[in-house]
């Protein structure tokens, strides 16, 4: 895709033709990863799956942000955890989305 279209008008094509607007956000990503180098393509392609799948959990459009949000303060802790603790991390398998604890609720949420 050559231009992007402008927020107004993205915003409209998703009320009226959200199919239209699926193509377009699944082209837009395409591109981007088909872009990138050609190994680290699958981790992209893979992290686009995950995010596809939090979104399909969504039952709205803030719903959805609000998984979407939890789920980058989740793997912004962890990249956190990696820098600070590299070899801890080295070998970490990838827990499936669905097996992650729930946030404890003492957690304090001014920090993020």
């Amino acid at each position: 895709m050559d231009t992007l279209p402008n927020f107004d008008d993205m915003a409209k094509m998703a009320k009226e033709d959200p199919e239209q607007f699926e193509r377009l956000r699944q082209q837009l990503i395409e591109d981007a990863i088909n872009q990138a180098h050609d190994s680290m393509q699958p981790r992209l392609k893979a992290q686009q799956s995950h995010i596809d799948l939090v979104i399909s959990r969504g039952k709205n459009p803030l719903h959805t942000t609000m998984l979407l949000r939890n789920e980058l303060q989740r793997q912004l802790v962890r990249f956190a955890e990696t820098l600070q603790h590299p070899c801890n991390q080295e070998n970490a398998d990838i827990t499936p989305i669905s097996s992650h604890p729930k946030q404890s609720k003492n957690t304090d949420k001014s920090s993020f």
